[in-house]
């Protein structure tokens, strides 16, 4: 059988090469697809950039296992070089001193907006490699029209969760995302193939769109990074501690962005009831993340626990290197959390080891199965039952540890790859 082309968007990782705080969930199932892929037996990888075609063509550059990859954007010479000079503005921007920040920011946004003009009057790909193509996957963006209108290209797109369709109450993302999303969803057409990242956004996306046809929707199931693993090193535990002003004891961990979606002001309120009911002196919640919209209200639900305060710890983002030990320290890891399109926080903390306590909701039943405690994210009463009742409990913390670690191991790279795959040839079969 014929190597299978495969053409391949990495915007996203050209994005987080110069914004590391954007490696968050959609950064990591791009990370980790594009280098399945540039390793698959029987498939011929190409990279394309839809946006951040000038960081693309220099991650490309720099990473090893991607130089010998055919990169088929066609960037003009007009684009790298407003491209590069956004880039330069941007680093001066985050350097630069706060009366300095507001010109170089307003820069970098004329740059960005002479870009997007330039873009409109061309077209993303070479037609010589679409010409080449069997398949196309966009795993974040829109599908251009330019991909639709190579008629014997196999299209797909990814698609994460509905949260901005369904739940527009949990999404307040700048609305460049919100409609990136919005576009995304619309750009299904007939002829276009889906992968899903969980049957429950499968679900939600064919309740949604009717017209989408279920068979040609795959649900392939993302897994959690290898820097996830049990992390109990006396040396590195006292590192993260003291880096992150974690305090000696046993402490509770929720990591997420800091939203309403996320549920935290519900752990906040249920962490402060137990401590205080139950008299419990050595016990810390540690909150990791970076800040989202409408985290003013996580901040008030800890001012308010005038009592526990110092009890509460708020990390802000942590870095890669960091979070296995972090999330290996912790006696269990919560989230709460009501709409998830995976949810891959506490598919990592049972891959560290970590109790986990989660939602019946949306996807998370799909991840967690019966290795973890799931409660109602209204359900205050369930939440600190269950947080007690790890706390105290050492054996069935040990249990729930033991569950977590093989329940995690049905989660990998490689299926999520091989699934990714056979949808691929079974598209080009029909």
């Amino acid at each position: 059988m014929d190597n299978l082309r495969v053409m391949y968007d990495i915007s996203v990782l050209g994005t987080a090469s110069v914004q590391h705080r954007s490696r968050t969930g959609i950064f990591r199932v791009v990370e980790n697809l594009a280098a399945g892929l540039v390793g698959a037996q029987g498939i011929d990888t190409m990279f394309c950039a839809l946006e951040r075609i000038y960081e693309c063509d220099q991650l490309i550059k720099a990473t090893q296992q991607y130089v010998d990859v055919p990169f088929t954007s066609a960037p003009l010479a007009l684009e790298l070089e407003l491209e590069r000079r956004m880039v330069e503005i941007r680093k001066k921007s985050r350097d630069a001193a706060s009366p300095a920040k507001i010109p170089l920011k307003a820069a970098a946004e004329l740059l960005r907006f002479a870009c997007r003009m330039v873009r409109r009057y061309k077209q993303p790909i070479r037609r010589s490699y679409l010409r080449q193509s069997d398949v196309f996957h966009s795993p974040y963006l829109p599908i251009p029209q330019q991909v639709k209108e190579a008629r014997a290209l196999k299209r797909f797109l990814t698609v994460y969760d509905l949260i901005p369709l369904l739940h527009p109450e949990f999404f307040a993302a700048p609305k460049r995302d919100q409609n990136t999303i919005r576009n995304a969803i619309a750009s299904i057409d007939p002829e276009t193939w889906v992968l899903s990242i969980s049957q429950a956004t499968k679900d939600d996306l064919c309740s949604y769109r009717k017209d989408i046809d279920p068979a040609r929707v795959f649900v392939t199931p993302l897994a959690a990074s290898e820097i996830f693993y049990p992390n109990h090193d006396p040396e590195e535990q006292a590192r993260v501690r003291q880096k992150y002003d974690i305090p000696e004891g046993p402490y509770i961990l929720s990591l997420s962005t800091l939203e309403p979606r996320k549920n935290i002001d519900q752990t906040i309120r249920c962490f402060a009831r137990m401590i205080e009911q139950e008299h419990i002196s050595d016990l810390t919640l540690v909150l990791v993340g970076t800040k989202g919209w409408d985290y003013d209200k996580i901040y008030e639900e800890i001012q308010a626990k005038s009592g526990i305060r110092e009890r509460i710890i708020v990390t802000g983002y942590a870095d890669d290197d960091d979070l296995s030990a972090i999330y290996s320290g912790a006696i269990a890891f919560v989230y709460p959390s009501f709409y998830e399109g995976f949810g891959l926080p506490p598919l990592e903390a049972m891959q560290c080891g970590v109790p986990v306590i989660t939602s019946n909701t949306s996807s998370l039943p799909e991840v967690v199965g019966d290795a973890g405690i799931m409660v109602s994210p209204t359900d205050a009463d369930a939440l600190c039952h269950a947080m007690l009742t790890i706390y105290r409990d050492h054996l069935f913390r040990q249990s729930l540890s033991v569950r977590g670690l093989q329940r995690a191991k049905q989660f990998t790279w490689d299926s999520c790859l091989t699934k990714t795959i056979d949808a691929y040839r079974f598209s080009c079969s029909k």
